[in-house]
């Protein structure tokens, strides 16, 4: 495999994104309490293969729309065949469900039907509008949970996913908006069907609920509200982008959920 080529797959695996899923993992095993370390490193490394088999696939949906909103990505820059990307997504989906088997067979079958919703999604689902956005922030909030499992307590990571996928569901919303111009003949996405104003006004409660739902955190430790006040920043800071119509806002809550991982571990440190 050439270099070249090689750089089309992370690419299209988006390897900083499924990096993100893994430090996630980490995130929700250290949240409920460690435990064995066999398990957790199965659930770390599944993290990665299933995020790069889920973004293969959208990218195989939606390389039409890719041709007019991202030409530079490797299905519609031509870098990559669709059959290649196809073939990739289908080992990165075994992959991920037999690492997430090494670390619990439940988490394995789990990991069955989180493939299944994945394909789902980009199949279908992404085209359902405000369906296709809870599904992905499902999805994207599961990492959590995988840490959890892993550790042996996933009842207690439940709370992570919880606060996690409304944040997940204004991003989905954020992208939508951004997206709209290219969206308008094959998707029926909030914005394209609702107008921005009611797709910002969505994604703007959406923050509300995160935010809310961090308060109990940040009142049981002052310390967290005080080290760490750049993650509702940049919340609000996404959001405000979203507001005036600036484009970007989608990688700045990316951000938020990394630094409110780190001040979590900073403060109980």
């Amino acid at each position: 495999m050439s270099v070249r080529s090689t750089r089309a797959f992370l690419e299209l695996a988006r390897w900083e994104n499924a990096l993100i899923a893994s430090l996630g993992v980490l995130f929700g095993a250290w949240w409920v309490g460690w435990g064995s370390e066999r398990p957790i490193g199965f659930a770390v490394l599944a993290a990665l293969p299933l995020t790069a088999a889920a973004n293969a696939w959208n990218d195989i949906a939606d390389i039409s729309i890719d041709r007019r909103a991202h030409p530079a990505r490797p299905l519609p820059s031509g870098r990559l065949s669709v059959e290649a990307a196809r073939r990739f997504a289908a080992f990165a989906a075994l992959a991920g469900v037999l690492l997430a088997s090494g670390a619990d067979a439940w988490l394995g079958a789990l990991t069955v039907a989180v493939v299944a919703l994945m394909y789902a999604y980009s199949n279908g689902l992404k085209r359902a509008g405000l369906t296709g956005n809870v599904a992905v922030a499902l999805l994207a909030s599961l990492p959590f949970l995988y840490g959890g499992w892993a550790a042996g307590k996933p009842v207690n990571a439940l709370v992570l996913v919880a606060i996690a996928a409304p944040l997940h569901f204004a991003r989905e919303i954020a992208k939508d908006i951004e997206d709209a111009p290219a969206d308008a003949d094959s998707r029926n996405t909030l914005p394209v069907t609702a107008g921005s104003e009611l797709a910002t006004a969505v994604l703007v409660a959406s923050l509300i609920v995160f935010l809310l739902l961090l308060i109990p955190y940040v009142v049981a430790r002052p310390l967290l509200a005080r080290r760490a006040p750049s993650r509702r920043g940049l919340v609000v800071y996404a959001g405000w982008c979203v507001v005036k119509g600036r484009r970007g806002s989608p990688l700045v809550f990316k951000i938020a959920m990394l630094c409110a991982m780190g001040a979590f571990v900073v403060v109980h440190n």
